[in-house]
C-alpha cells in the first residue's frame, strides 16, 4: 500500500514525458503538391514542375481565390537527374513539401518517347508518391504546359483531367499501380492515359481526354490509341463502365447512336501443333439508343434488329482494326493476350513466354462483338419517319 503514492507518481511523469511532439512539422510548414509534370528539355536535362495550393486563397469565389487570385502557383527546378530538378525546386520553396495529396503527374511526350524508367526510379524510391496516383503523358506537348492550362469548372486545373477521365468511362487513380504491374509482367507492355492540349471557342486553351499511350518492353512510348480505340481496348480487359457509338445503317442515309452501361467479355486462346495461336475475343454488351437519325422505326422489332446487326458487324470490324494495329504497329502485348494464355495454357506458356514479343504480332485474332439494345427511348418512332408518314 505504501508503495501506491510512488507508482501514482511514476505514472503522472510518464505520461508527462510522453505527449507532445518534439519534431512536429505544423501543417503552416507545408507546400502541398497536388500535381507535377517532367520534361526532357533539348540540352538533355530533365524540368520538374509542381503545382501547389495556396491555402489562404481557397475561398469561394468566381476566380477559385480571394480578389481573383488564383488558388494555386506553380514551380519548377531543372537538371541533369529528376532528384537534381526536384532539389533545384526545394531551392525556391519556404516550406517542405508535401505529396500526399497529389492526383496527376504528366510526362511530356519528348520524355516519354525518350523513355520513363528513369522517373519510375524516382518515383518508387519515394514513400511521399502515393500508390492511388494517376500519370498521364501530354500528346505533342509538354508537361508543364498541362500544368499552366486553367480549366473553368475546377478551382485547381489539375483536377479537371482525372475528372474527365472518371466521365467518359475510365478509372481514376490506378495508372500508376495498373503501369507498375503491367510493365513487370512477362510478356506485356504498359500503357498511360493521355491528353492533349486543344484551342476552345475563346482564345483559352483547354485539356482534352485523348486515349491511351503504348509503352514498349524498355518503358519507351512507341504510339497512341485514340480515344475509341482506347475505350475498346478497355473493353477487351474489362475496365469501361461507359461507351457511346454512332454507326451509318446501310440503306437509310442515316445513322444511330448507342449507349452501352454494361459490359462482359470473354478470350479464349488456342494453341496448334506448331505453335500457331488463335485468340477468340467475345464482348458482350447491354445498351440503349441515344440518337436515331434513319427513317426507321425502332419500335419495330425487325427495324431494332438491323440497327443491333450492324452495330454488332461493324464494331467487330473496328475492334479488330484496332488489335491489328497494336500487334503490327507498335508490337506491344497491352491486351493481356499473355495473361490470357498463361491462365489458360500454363505449360505452353512457359515454353513460348521468352519469345513473346516475336510471337504477339502473329496471333490470329477473331472479335465477335454483341450488344443487346434494350430500350428505345421515349420516342418510339422518330420524328422525321413520322413527317415522311403525313406527306403521303
Amino acid at each position: 500500500m505504501k508503495h501506491r503514492p510512488i507508482a501514482f507518481i511514476v505514472l503522472i511523469l510518464c505520461i508527462a514525458l510522453t505527449t507532445g511532439c518534439w519534431d512536429r512539422e505544423e501543417l503552416s510548414d507545408r507546400a502541398f503538391d497536388l500535381a507535377a509534370s517532367a520534361d526532357l528539355q533539348k540540352d538533355g536535362t530533365y524540368l520538374t514542375a509542381a503545382q501547389f495550393i495556396i491555402p489562404s486563397s481557397v475561398v469561394q469565389g468566381s476566380n477559385g481565390g480571394a480578389g481573383g487570385n488564383k488558388p494555386y502557383f506553380i514551380e519548377t527546378g531543372s537538371g541533369k537527374s529528376t532528384f537534381e530538378s526536384i532539389q533545384k525546386t526545394r531551392q525556391k520553396l519556404s516550406r517542405i513539401i508535401t505529396r500526399g495529396h497529389r492526383r496527376n503527374y504528366y510526362f511530356g511526350e519528348d520524355l516519354a518517347r525518350n523513355g520513363i524508367k528513369d522517373m519510375l526510379d524516382a518515383f518508387a524510391r519515394d514513400p511521399g508518391n502515393r500508390i492511388r496516383l494517376d500519370i498521364w503523358v501530354v500528346k505533342g506537348n509538354t508537361g508543364l504546359e498541362a500544368l499552366q492550362v486553367q480549366y473553368p469548372l475546377e478551382k485547381i486545373p489539375s483536377v479537371a483531367s482525372l475528372k474527365i477521365h472518371r466521365a467518359v468511362g475510365g478509372s481514376a487513380g490506378t495508372s500508376y499501380l495498373d503501369f507498375m504491374i503491367a510493365s513487370s509482367a512477362e510478356g506485356g507492355c504498359a500503357t498511360l492515359p493521355v491528353v492533349d492540349i486543344v484551342q476552345g471557342p475563346s482564345p483559352q486553351k483547354t485539356i482534352r481526354f485523348y486515349g491511351r499511350a503504348i509503352f514498349n518492353n524498355e518503358l519507351k512510348l512507341v504510339g497512341y490509341l485514340n480515344f475509341i480505340e482506347g475505350a475498346y481496348r478497355q473493353w477487351i480487359l474489362d475496365g469501361i463502365s461507359y461507351l457511346d457509338l454512332v454507326e451509318d445503317i446501310p440503306e437509310t442515309d442515316g445513322n444511330v447512336g448507342i449507349i452501352i452501361t454494361k459490359f462482359g467479355r470473354n478470350l479464349k486462346s488456342s494453341i496448334s501443333p506448331i505453335n500457331k495461336l488463335k485468340m477468340e475475343i467475345e464482348l458482350t454488351g447491354k445498351g440503349l439508343v441515344g440518337e436515331n437519325n434513319t427513317h426507321l422505326d425502332l419500335s419495330k422489332e425487325k427495324n431494332l434488329q438491323l440497327v443491333q446487326h450492324t452495330i454488332n458487324k461493324k464494331t467487330s470490324e473496328h475492334v479488330l482494326k484496332m488489335i491489328t494495329k497494336v500487334q503490327k504497329q507498335f508490337g506491344a502485348d497491352v491486351l493481356g493476350f499473355n495473361q490470357t494464355l498463361n491462365r489458360q495454357h500454363p505449360s505452353d506458356w512457359n515454353k513460348l513466354k521468352g519469345q513473346w514479343h516475336t510471337i504477339f504480332p502473329d496471333i490470329e485474332v477473331t472479335v465477335k462483338v454483341n450488344v443487346n439494345l434494350q430500350y428505345i427511348g421515349l420516342v418510339r418512332s422518330p420524328l422525321q419517319y413520322k413527317e415522311r408518314e403525313i406527306k403521303q
